[in-house]
């Protein structure tokens, strides 16, 4: 589980630079480091994959409650944990892909990765 908790938080750095990687060749660099710079440019790529990364963080605080609560008190919820972390893979893979204007696709991912932390937080019970 500590290493798949290390595997979540990189997927959460990667996120925060796929943003400016994707709009890296419309917008100079300095313009990303500080609060000033004009990022206004940025690609429509960009932009879902800023957003995806927001619905991250809207369920990341929970996993890693979860996960950490996991191996303190030595209960299974790898598979569960596992679970939850492809789901948010294939999130991003359908923000990149620009898979979500098919109508219910984005919350048939989301809406059970959702379910699956339920899941994990039951186990803790």
């Amino acid at each position: 589980m500590i290493d798949l908790i290390f595997y979540v938080v990189m997927f959460y750095v990667l996120h925060l630079f796929l943003k400016m990687g994707f709009s890296s060749h419309k917008i100079p660099f300095v313009n990303f480091t500080h609060v000033g710079g004009d990022i206004s440019n940025m690609t429509e790529l960009s932009n879902r994959v800023a957003l995806a990364a927001d619905n991250l963080r809207q369920t990341l605080p929970v996993f890693l409650t979860f996960s950490v609560l996991s191996v303190v008190l030595d209960i299974e919820n790898l598979l569960l944990a596992q679970i939850w972390f492809g789901l948010r893979i294939l999130y991003l893979i359908g923000a990149i892909l620009n898979l979500y204007t098919i109508p219910l696709l984005r919350p048939a991912i989301w809406v059970p990765s959702v379910v699956v932390l339920v899941m994990m937080g039951t186990n803790l019970l």
